[in-house]
């Protein structure tokens, strides 16, 4: 069950009462009652305005509705992007080459040391086969070296910060299903490590670990694209060569306003509200590029500051201006 679909039933039955009480027809033209607090009631006969309702003081009090004002706010900046799924089999061979190399530059390493050893001592180590034990221990250790720079020059320094171990278990949550390593690119922004990354696979959502930059630029789009970690659910949804919707929080704030939860509803795949352009005139207007935030819904366009809007009856609201179709109040 949804998150608003106990406010929806709620809004249904608001509606129905709604209707009853004051009848669709009666409510979509001017009402003859006393205008509200003062101020003269919208004029009788008024044509009716798709997305308008038009309420007297004494309708808006019977249909429990109440007001607020919006004020101003400010949200991080949000810039969209594309999230892929790498595939990580590279990064495997890589962590198995470098246990490799240590191994073998530990061994060499050991070997030489016994052959000087022996050659002190002037017993079966020869001059010769010391230079040949110590060129081999240099080179398993050039080679473990290379091995390990491998991970920072082919993925990226974040990936290269964690080590051996770490990325051993990074590959078996991968290999589980339980995490995803994918590459950001939101062209056009600035992201650096510690962003803020949020994907998206149609409603579901879920934050990414940003590691740090990656590698390379993405050569199309022209970002320098940062590689993070998805885990839980996501991950089975970010599978190698997939691409997702992502969202970098920027460090720079936008304003605009916070229209609170309470002022919503949803119709037609779409978040509304109603503000009030005249005493007792209240017109839908959608919330476009809505995002939420802690104190309701954060939108720059559309509605301004000062704007007054229904908090309490908007679903009510929106039966009467549809003739009772369905109506949910969002949270």
């Amino acid at each position: 069950m949804s998150r608003f679909s106990a406010a929806a039933w709620a809004a249904v039955g608001a509606s129905a009462a709604a209707l009853a009480i004051f009848g669709v027809a009666a409510l979509r033209t001017a009402p003859s009652s006393p205008a509200e607090e003062g101020v003269k009631a919208p004029a009788s006969g008024a044509a009716f305005v798709d997305g308008e309702v038009r309420l007297s003081a004494a309708q808006q009090a019977r249909a429990g509705l109440r007001v607020a004002t919006l004020s101003a706010g400010g949200a991080r900046q949000i810039t969209q992007g594309f999230a892929r799924g790498l595939d990580v089999s590279a990064l495997a061979a890589i962590n198995a080459e470098i246990s490799t190399a240590r191994a073998a530059a530990i061994a060499s390493r050991a070997e030489a040391g016994r052959l000087v050893a022996l050659a002190a001592q002037d017993q079966s180590a020869s001059t010769r086969a010391v230079e040949a034990a110590r060129a081999q221990a240099a080179a398993d250790a050039a080679r473990a070296d290379l091995a390990e720079r491998r991970v920072g020059l082919e993925f990226g320094a974040g990936l290269a910060r964690l080590d051996l171990a770490a990325r051993q278990r990074l590959l078996g949550e991968i290999a589980a299903g339980r995490a995803a390593l994918m590459r950001i690119d939101v062209p056009g922004a600035s992201a650096r490590d510690g962003s803020r990354v949020i994907i998206s696979d149609g409603g579901v959502t879920a934050p990414a670990s940003v590691l740090g930059p990656a590698a390379s630029a993405d050569a199309r789009l022209q970002s320098a694209g940062l590689l993070a970690i998805v885990r839980g659910p996501m991950a089975r949804s970010a599978s190698a060569g997939r691409v997702l919707a992502a969202s970098l929080e920027q460090s720079s704030t936008e304003t605009g306003v916070i229209v609170p939860r309470e002022a919503l509803v949803r119709w037609r795949n779409a978040i509304w509200a109603y503000r009030r352009s005249a005493p007792g005139v209240f017109v839908r207007r959608e919330l476009v590029d809505a995002r939420p935030v802690e104190s309701g819904w954060f939108v720059t366009t559309g509605f301004s500051a000062g704007d007054v809007v229904a908090v309490g009856g908007a679903g009510t609201l929106l039966a009467i201006e549809r003739g009772g179709e369905q109506a949910a109040e969002k949270d």
